[in-house]
C-alpha cells in the first residue's frame, strides 16, 4: 500500500511539473488576446499604445527553471491574476526553454537579443513597460510565498510609481 501511494504521490508531482509549464506552451505566438500571454511583442506594444496599457514581461525558462514553475503555480495558475490583468496590462511572455521547440524559431534569436537589451540576469524577472514597450517602469521577481492577491498588490504598487 505504501508502495501504491509513492507511486500515485510521484505520478501527481510530475503531472504538476508538466502543467506548471503548459502556460508558455499556451502563449500566443502572434497577436493579443487581452488577459492571456502573448510571444508577439510587436503586437502586444501595438495593443498596449493603442489602449494606454503597461506591458507586462515575463522572462522565463518554463521548463526548467524552479522559480518559474513556483510562480506558475502559485500565481498563474488559476483564473484571478488574468482576470485582473486583463484590463490592466498587456501580457508577454520571453521564454529560454531547454526544449527549444516551445518557442517559435523566429522568436528564439529574438529572445535572446531581449534578455540582453533588458539585461536579465536571471528568470523570472517581470519587467514593466509603459505602453511605448521601451520606457521601463519597474521589475519584479519571483517569491516563495507569493498569491494571485500577492502580486497583483506588488505590481500596483510598482506601477503606482
Amino acid at each position: 500500500m505504501k508502495k501504491q501511494m509513492k507511486t500515485i504521490a510521484l505520478a501527481l508531482i510530475i503531472a504538476l511539473g508538466i502543467t506548471s509549464s503548459a502556460y508558455a506552451l499556451d502563449a500566443l505566438k502572434k497577436g493579443v488576446e487581452p488577459g492571456k500571454w502573448t510571444q508577439d511583442l510587436n503586437a502586444a506594444t501595438e495593443y498596449a499604445k493603442d489602449n494606454n496599457l503597461p506591458i507586462m514581461v515575463m522572462f522565463t525558462g518554463s521548463d526548467w527553471c524552479y522559480w518559474c514553475k513556483l510562480m506558475e503555480s502559485s500565481v498563474f495558475s488559476g483564473d484571478e491574476f488574468f482576470k485582473w490583468a486583463k484590463d490592466k496590462l498587456v501580457l508577454v511572455a520571453i521564454d529560454f526553454p531547454r526544449d527549444k521547440s516551445k518557442v517559435p524559431a523566429a522568436y528564439q534569436a529574438r529572445n535572446q537579443e531581449l534578455g540582453k537589451d533588458f539585461q536579465v540576469r536571471g528568470v523570472p524577472t517581470y519587467v514593466f513597460l509603459k505602453p511605448d514597450g521601451k520606457t521601463e517602469i519597474g521589475r519584479l521577481t519571483a517569491g516563495r510565498n507569493k498569491t494571485p492577491k500577492s502580486f497583483i498588490q506588488e505590481i500596483n504598487q510598482l506601477l503606482k510609481k
